[in-house]
């Protein structure tokens, strides 16, 4: 994660754990009960799916910078033409 993207992060975060203290109102107060319960599965089942989705981008990430370097250029010959 880099440092511009963490604040987008946080971001989300902030407005997940709002949600997710406006759902344990809602179920403290014991009205709209299927709302809070559904709110909380929504955050909670999103949060896993974004946390999910950038492990495999950077796991995607590393294996292309893997298969990056391990490129090696045609037509260099190494030290073999340096006497000459």
């Amino acid at each position: 994660m880099d440092i511009l993207n963490a604040r987008v992060w946080v971001f989300f975060y902030l407005i997940c754990f709002v949600a997710l203290l406006w759902a344990v109102f809602l179920l403290t107060q014991g009205m709209m009960l299927w709302v809070g319960l559904t709110l909380v599965l929504i955050v909670v089942g999103f949060n896993f799916f974004l946390v999910a989705s950038e492990m495999r981008g950077h796991k995607k990430r590393e294996r292309m910078m893997k298969d990056i370097t391990a490129v090696k250029p045609e037509g260099i010959q190494g030290d073999k033409n340096k006497g000459k």
